[in-house]
């Protein structure tokens, strides 16, 4: 058995000698391992190539060592299943390791023993050895959104790699002209019994804008190279139009990647996914260009009854070589509870040629919902239409979202109604329309105008006569003085109970 003497001794030669080993390993539980270790610079007969293995937690342990034209010579713990050999032809030195269990996954090194020096002087970088039941993965490599550093100038390029089996994965990056650039490469994490790791560079941010950077990613002795560079194109997710659920009972998505590169955009392909799951039918693609603004759109319809189901939606845009840009749209369905609805206008005098009106929906819960206008005439309903929405408001008594719809004062002062409608995410109808008109707004004004002073008479009349008969038969003054005050006092508060309805009831008739 060979054994490593203490001391130091120094051996100096003038010849190069290097030791290539095999890449990494990945292997099952019984199967078997063969890894070589290939040296040059010497003849490899003149010496002895030593095998060492490194394992997690571990020192390092020594398995055996060999020479050409000698007997194989093993550590009593690596006798039965490790075999070493030589070919002197390709100057190669072998490990087999047979039966593997998960014991032997490790990292193993071949080392070169010089002549008269009781020292491992050279060695080679090591093949690492993985033995699991779990099937191999390869990763799937991403390049990162530029992001600017806190300084201004440089920005930031990253490589992910994720869903990768074994763990070990190495980074390289390399500039346009194939230069290797220093990258600072972070553990890789595991997750779901996968792993995923990201490596990171720093470049000026006028060559982050205008070049691109290669990132090479090697994994169980495959490469994967991707190129990163800044995206120069735009994501906008827009949610359903309720005109279209309300005249269609359909809820149509669109997904629009904008850029001013033409191929870019053009080559740009868009993926959706409804909670979570891939989604290809009923998809359609257009485009156009404006100027120097080119647009692709891809629209997603879904009925309404599953348009309720939807929780979450997602619109990736994907390019070779690009950052995928990634939008998701989230369904607030709330708790059920139905919301308030009211409908207001302008005063009057602050209306000229059109007429704007406001609807107001509230509720306790952050809660989705799809507005549309429409204005009907007699029996006649008319057409859907979006107003201008605006997102949710967080109040006092929870949340409230607002609409605005603007019509023309003829309408107005005609004959139509203008509703609200309503539909709340998640149900399977709409709620009762809310509407206004002006003959229902004059109407009911006056109405209440003519039952306020009529109510404000009555009571009138029936104190003053009240008032009268206790009078005839009362003698004392001292009851009469205290009878007038409660008149009085009974008077007032009429008075002033009645007062601010009349003088608005009063000039609703007037004008009326």
């Amino acid at each position: 058995v060979w054994k490593r003497k203490t001391g130091l001794m120094l051996c100096t030669y003038k010849i190069s000698h290097t030791l290539n080993q095999s890449p990494a390993e990945m292997k099952r539980p019984g199967e078997m391992v063969k890894m070589s270790c290939t040296v040059s610079g010497f003849d490899m007969s003149s010496y002895h190539i030593h095998w060492t293995r490194k394992r997690a937690g571990s020192s390092m342990e020594w398995i055996g060592r060999m020479r050409a034209g000698s007997n194989a010579e093993y550590s009593s713990t690596f006798q039965s299943r490790f075999v070493q050999s030589y070919h002197l032809p390709s100057s190669t030195a072998y490990l087999d390791v047979k039966r593997l269990t998960a014991e032997d996954s490790g990292v193993y090194f071949c080392a070169l023993e010089m002549q008269h020096c009781d020292a491992l002087d050279y060695w080679g970088g090591g093949t690492k050895v993985m033995v699991s039941s779990e099937t191999p993965a390869a990763p799937t490599v991403f390049p990162l959104v530029l992001s600017c550093s806190a300084t201004g100038d440089k920005v930031t390029l990253g490589c992910l790699a994720r869903d990768f089996y074994p763990q070990s994965l190495t980074f390289q990056w390399n500039d346009a002209s194939g230069n290797k650039l220093v990258s600072q490469q972070y553990p890789s994490v595991q997750t779901n019994k996968k792993y995923a790791g990201v490596s990171l560079i720093q470049v000026s941010r006028s060559d982050g804008d205008s070049l691109s950077y290669q990132c090479s990613v090697t994994h169980s002795g495959t490469i994967y190279m991707k190129k990163a560079s800044k995206a120069p194109i735009t994501v906008t997710l827009n949610p359903p139009s309720a005109n279209k659920i309300f005249n269609n009972n359909q809820a149509e998505l669109e997904c629009v990647v904008a850029g001013q590169d033409e191929a870019i955009v053009s080559e740009t392909k868009i993926f959706w996914q409804i909670n979570g799951e891939h989604v290809s039918d009923d998809i359609k693609e257009t485009a156009h260009s404006e100027g120097n603004q080119y647009n692709k759109t891809s629209t997603l319809t879904l009925s309404r009854t599953d348009w309720a189901r939807v929780r979450k939606v997602r619109c990736s845009a994907i390019r070779e070589d690009v950052t995928p840009v990634i939008q998701d749209l989230t369904v607030h369905k709330g708790d059920g509870t139905e919301p308030k609805v009211t409908v207001h206008i302008l005063p009057e005098e602050d209306i000229g040629q059109e007429v704007t009106l406001v609807c107001l929906v509230s509720s306790s819960t952050l809660q989705d919902y799809y507005i549309a206008w429409s204005e009907d005439k007699g029996q006649n309903t008319g057409v859907f239409t979006d107003g201008v929405n605006f997102p949710p408001q967080k109040t006092e008594n929870g949340y409230s979202v607002t609409s605005l719809y603007t019509t023309t004062k003829e309408k107005w002062n005609g004959d139509y109604k203008i509703n609200c409608n309503v539909w709340s995410a998640g149900r399977d109808k709409p709620m009762k329309p809310r509407g206004v008109s002006k003959v229902f707004w004059t109407t009911a004004h006056q109405q209440s105008a003519l039952i306020c002073l009529g109510h404000f008479f009555l009571l009138l009349s029936f104190l003053k006569l009240f008032f009268s008969t206790i009078i005839l038969k009362q003698s004392l003054i001292s009851l009469k003085y205290n009878l007038a005050t409660v008149y009085l006092s009974l008077l007032f508060s009429v008075s002033s109970y009645l007062s601010d309805c009349c003088e608005f009831c009063l000039f609703f008739i007037g004008r009326g």
